[in-house]
């Protein structure tokens, strides 16, 4: 473990005072509940000391990473990042880019699923999306936002399949997309497998496909089995602030394996559906940020959605 720590010469040991993690996530949601569980599961791994998190809601964001980002070299502020951070990066909503933090460890991915009402006519994906081609504008699906992860998960997906006509009807929350289509009003929902899970017990609602392999879904065919080349995800993982030294950030990425390897951690891994999604290290986590940023910046460029372009 770290013995010297950079962030000031009167702190010679590290950690020499409390954790914050910093969620600039809508709290409940399932960004929150990961910045919750972590401070819940750390005080054992950072030698005792206090966790907590520090909620900093504002612009899309923004509030959050820019506290991060004015604590530069200090390795007890952390900040939960997530797929939807790189997306407010690529449209140029956040005054931020994949430099102005330390990446450290990518920990889960939440894969994103197409669901139907039971009763619904479509079987499979391909279904959903024949009639899409066979009457252009006629389908829709509902999801969380307009220029969001969620939306540019399907629009790869359509992408693939494609790009047959089908109309995205945006939804301030994951749980009011699911409403919608429930009710009739969407054809199909693009989501997570947490936000749909109750009304898959219930009977009501049923997957078509998901982007990758999930335990509670072991018989729903995930996209490549259907002929789609691709796995979009939303991910969470944990960056800090900039100007950590290297010494620093292994010290705090071997903290956070050691965190989540508990089973407190493992047991609300379970509880939310969630797979971990660790990389081999800090670095190549750094590296699909940024590509996440550069992929998600020139989908949208072709959507007409970039900021001021």
């Amino acid at each position: 473990m770290l013995a010297a720590c950079d962030s000031s010469p009167d702190e010679a040991v590290f950690p020499s005072r409390a954790i914050e993690i910093v969620s600039w996530a809508t709290p409940g949601g399932p960004s929150d509940l990961l910045a919750r569980a972590l401070a819940e599961a750390a005080p054992d791994h950072f030698d005792g000391r206090r966790v907590s998190v520090m909620t900093r809601q504002g612009g899309a964001g923004a509030a959050g990473m820019q506290y991060l980002r004015s604590r530069a070299g200090d390795p007890h502020v952390l900040g939960v990042f997530t797929a939807s951070g790189t997306v407010n990066m690529a449209t140029g909503r956040i005054p931020f880019g994949p430099g102005d933090f330390t990446p450290i460890l990518r920990i889960q991915v939440d894969p994103f699923l197409v669901a139907v009402r039971e009763d619904s006519p479509f079987q499979t994906l391909e279904d959903l999306f024949e009639a899409a081609r066979t009457r252009p504008g006629e389908v829709s699906m509902s999801g969380f936002g307009a220029a969001s992860a969620h939306f540019l998960g399907f629009q790869r997906l359509r992408a693939s399949a494609g790009e047959p006509d089908i109309r995205w009807i945006a939804y301030e929350g994951s749980g009011d997309a699911v409403v919608a289509a429930l009710g009739g009003h969407t054809d199909a929902v693009h989501t997570n497998y947490n936000i749909v899970r109750e009304h898959l017990r219930a009977g009501t609602m049923r997957v078509l496909a998901v982007a990758l392999p999930l335990t509670a879904l072991g018989d729903t065919p995930v996209y490549q089995d259907e002929g789609y080349d691709l796995a979009p995800v939303h991910w969470r993982g944990v960056v800090g602030p900039p100007g950590l030294a290297p010494e620093a950030r292994a010290d705090l990425r071997e903290r956070l394996l050691a965190t989540i390897r508990t089973a407190g951690f493992q047991e609300y891994m379970a509880r939310a559906a969630m797979e971990y999604a660790v990389m081999d290290d800090s670095d190549a986590f750094g590296a699909w940020i940024a590509e996440e940023v550069e992929t998600s910046r020139a989908l949208l460029g072709r959507l007409g959605l970039l900021v001021n372009e």
